[in-house]
């Protein structure tokens, strides 16, 4: 019965199964999304959104801003980057938590996985995610479904999620970032000016000791 309820539902509410069909949003990244999907592009936003059967697919890239992002240069710092954004995502909806969080591979390159279950009092939602940095921007994939639709949404969820792939060109030395810029001068800055700073003192002792030896003799 339940399973006929929810058959019934999607006729309803979908008017037609749509096709698939390849997608990418760069160089580096491709997908499958439904057709139909809608795409933004800007010089501030690359953003796709999809509607399945049974749920809504997501995926954006954001560009590494030289102010806020943190320096990734090792294993350790993608590890960091990654949980900072599992946080942050689990700020954005205090009433949901945090499930299936697991480091997986998309090709050579790292990526985290990890699902958003909100349970808003009218049923529970879930969001899947999962996250790639790689050529200084964060590439972030969704697949939004709700728990009545679950059966039939994770074979959608995993349709997509199997379809995404890595340009391979791309390595996983592209997945760490060069030291800003801006960062690198103020360190640079501050060092000049303790090596002057230290010269100077250095400098005055000389001069102070000399003119005592001159003094004393």
């Amino acid at each position: 019965m339940k399973h006929l309820f929810v058959f019934l539902l999607m006729l309803l509410s979908i008017p037609a199964i749509a096709q698939w069909e390849n997608a990418k949003i760069d160089s580096v990244v491709s997908f499958q999304l439904p057709s139909g999907y809608e795409r933004t592009k800007s010089d501030s936003e690359n953003n796709f959104l999809a509607r399945t059967a049974f749920g809504t697919i997501l995926v954006f890239k954001a560009k590494d801003d030289t102010i806020v992002t943190p320096d990734i240069e090792k294993e350790r710092h993608l590890r960091n980057y990654y949980d900072d954004y599992i946080k942050r995502v689990q700020l954005s909806a205090s009433e949901g938590k945090i499930t299936d969080e697991k480091d997986t591979l998309l090709g050579e390159l790292k990526v985290k996985d990890f699902t958003l279950q909100i349970d808003s009092g009218s049923g529970v939602q879930y969001r899947k995610f999962r996250i790639l940095h790689a050529n200084n921007a964060t590439y972030t994939f969704e697949f939004l479904y709700q728990d009545i639709h679950k059966e039939y949404a994770d074979e959608e969820c995993m349709k997509f999620f199997n379809s995404i792939k890595i340009n391979e060109t791309v390595s996983r030395a592209d997945q760490f970032n060069a030291p800003d810029v801006d960062k690198s001068g103020q360190r640079t800055a501050v060092l000049i000016g303790a090596g002057i700073g230290i010269l100077i003192v250095a400098l005055v002792v000389f001069f102070i000791l000399k003119r005592r030896r001159k003094t004393i003799s």
